[in-house]
């Protein structure tokens, strides 16, 4: 086979050109940001922006028979008033936040555990894997090992420690002002706008709080957490040196097994990575030339976000398993209508609800078996504060 060669730019040409056709493709698949319409059994158009229309003008008639939507009355303010949103609009919302963070992890096969519930709380049994294992069993299988035994003896007790963790979805709600005659005129102009701002805003919330929640009224996330191992930053040789050393004392940490680990990393954070020995490219070929798609260390994919410390601060970056971090979805979005609120503004405001729970399944490091009794790993690894 021929070997094709090109220079920088037309790479980058290239590179773009193939971004642009896989997210027309994704586009035109799942509908992004297109006001489509269905019909019904009795023949009436309907689409997101007729429902926001129906919700506006409180048609509770049609919302039931058309949308099969009913008051999402709760225990709770905030997100609990308003419409249901609909399944097949709720997934479209859900599909326009495909290029942020969250959900490239989630589509990568990274992402973490995702459940839904229509409970308001999930009791959800796990391993407890914290607790120092038998030399002869590990910390993964909760204290379950299996025992010689010589013939005709009695066989020793080894039982899993289970805990519960419960999940309580916490509200959180988006306030979109739009123009009063915006709405009666253009329903489908303003379902575009909506859509995109509610769908990015809720990959955004999840990457934050997954990232960063305090657990105090939402989510607990990874930076700080129990669970995650600080490792102090090198200080020895250059800062190439320093870093790469820093970065594979980080990886010893890592819980073995975890194939599906992801660097998480603030955007300043990337010139220094790629200039550690460590640092690779990962490549995909089209047309039998390999094309740049991504960034990755000690074969492991880096993902960039805005919502962790700067560059200097702890947890800057993060080696983490997702697989460790359950979300939890209370089933159905909310939207809600009021002309009155900005009524002097000429504007009538949305409410857009969702409640979620989530956290680390693991309360603290995970011990090796290896009879020192002080070694510990990790589905979380963060760096220390530091230069």
């Amino acid at each position: 086979m021929t070997e094709i060669v090109m220079n920088q730019s037309e790479l980058a040409a290239e590179i773009a050109a193939r971004l642009r056709d896989e997210v027309a493709a994704a586009v035109k698949a799942q509908s992004v940001g297109v006001a489509t319409t269905a019909t019904t059994a009795e023949g009436e158009g309907v689409s997101f922006g007729d429902f926001l229309k129906c919700v506006a003008t409180n048609d509770v008639q049609r919302l039931r028979a058309v949308y099969k939507s009913s008051k999402a009355l709760d225990e709770t303010t905030g997100a609990g008033g308003g419409f249901l949103v609909p399944t097949q609009f709720e997934e479209r919302i859900r599909a326009v936040g495909a290029p942020m963070l969250f959900d490239q992890l989630v589509a990568a096969g990274r992402g973490p555990l995702m459940l839904r519930t229509n409970a308001a709380e999930l009791a959800l049994p796990v391993l407890e894997q914290d607790q120092a294992p038998n030399v002869e069993s590990s910390a993964l299988v909760g204290g379950v090992r299996l025992v010689w035994r010589e013939q005709s003896a009695d066989v020793a007790e080894s039982e899993p420690r289970f805990e519960q963790r419960i999940f309580r979805p916490h509200a959180a709600d988006a306030y979109v002002a739009a123009a009063t005659e915006l709405i009666t005129d253009a329903p489908q102009a303003l379902e575009d706008t909506l859509v995109t701002l509610f769908g990015r805003a809720y990959a955004v919330l999840k990457a934050r709080v997954m990232l960063r929640g305090t657990g105090v009224g939402q989510p607990r996330g990874i930076v700080g957490h129990p669970a995650a191992i600080s490792v102090a930053r090198s200080t020895t040789g250059t800062q190439v040196e320093r870093d790469t050393t820093t970065i594979l004392d980080m990886i010893q940490r890592l819980l073995p097994g975890s194939a599906t680990a992801v660097w998480i990393a603030h955007p300043f954070w990337r010139a220094r990575l790629m200039a550690t020995r460590l640092a690779e490219t990962l490549l995909y070929t089209v047309n039998g030339q390999s094309l740049v798609y991504g960034d990755t260390l000690a074969g492991i994919p880096i993902a960039y976000s805005e919502h962790l410390p700067a560059v200097t601060g702890a947890g800057s970056l993060i080696l983490a398993d997702l697989s460790y971090y359950a979300f939890v979805e209370r089933a159905g979005f909310s939207v809600a209508f009021s002309e009155h609120v900005r009524f002097l503004k000429r504007q009538s405001v949305w409410l857009f609800g969702v409640r979620i729970d989530g956290a680390p399944l693991v309360n603290a490091p995970l011990i090796l078996a290896d009879g020192a009794g002080t070694n510990t790993v990790s589905p979380f690894v963060e760096i220390a504060a530091g230069q």
